[in-house]
């Protein structure tokens, strides 16, 4: 008889035993993966995947794009993203869309649109309108709105007369030291620790150096002194 108790009782542990197994089992094939944690991640943000790492129910995944690194927290169960942080700033971010562009030139000038195009190299849109009399092409930071410049030209207009004198055209506006400092600052915000201004062919250039001491990043910033644009970024480690 207690032979017969012994048998039932060992059978009873090994077969709590094997659905504890087959649980956990299951349990651990509905989780994500590293592998699969990063493809979600890059499919919702884009950019391309560094490193991985487990911690607890999360996977801490890091990635890079156009605009700096990233670290994201997703969670196993959910496959969702958690959090998202941005690790280090590495170039301009693109936060409007097409449709606000769009919105923004046409509170500047009237018409229709013709077309939108986005400029990566200077981060901004050009927004193309058909007026009654002229065609204008307005130029806008992608990352704050602010109107860069606006080429106007007009519908039909002929090609001017070579016999004639040509009209002197005025000579184009150097930005000032504090539009230079204001647009390296969409770079990297902090304490402004030098200004240089350096005179060339083509309109000359500012250097801007700034200091940001909370994150500990200094920098100094090429700045084109007519088209505002920034041709460099050297970061000082």
């Amino acid at each position: 008889m207690k032979k017969w108790i012994a048998v039932i009782a060992v059978s009873v542990i090994l077969g709590i035993a094997i659905v504890f197994f087959l649980f956990n089992s299951a349990d651990s094939e509905k989780r994500l993966n590293e592998a699969e944690a990063s493809a979600k991640v890059i499919e919702l943000y884009g950019g391309t995947a560094n490193e991985t790492a487990i911690e607890g129910n999360e996977i801490i995944v890091e990635f890079h794009t156009d605009e700096g690194i990233y670290e994201a927290i997703v969670d196993r169960e959910s496959g969702q993203v958690a959090a998202i942080e941005l690790i280090e700033k590495t170039g301009p971010s693109k936060t409007l869309t097409d449709k606000q562009a769009e919105e923004i030139a046409l509170k500047e000038v009237q018409g229709e649109t013709e077309e939108i195009n986005y400029v990566k190299e200077q981060n901004e849109y050009e927004v193309k309108i058909i007026g009654e009399t002229e065609a204008s092409i307005v130029s806008l930071s992608a990352e704050t709105g602010e109107i860069n410049k606006i080429s106007k030209e007009e519908i039909g207009q002929s090609a001017p007369d070579q016999s004639q004198a040509e009209t002197p055209t005025e000579p184009e506006r150097i930005i000032t030291r504090d539009e230079a400092v204001m647009i390296a600052k969409e770079t990297l915000e902090g304490e402004v620790q030098e200004v240089e201004f350096t005179e060339t062919q083509d309109g000359g250039y500012y250097l801007v150096e700034i200091e940001n001491e909370a994150t500990e990043q200094e920098a100094t910033i090429q700045i084109h002194a007519i088209r505002g644009d920034t041709l460099s970024v050297d970061w000082d480690d």
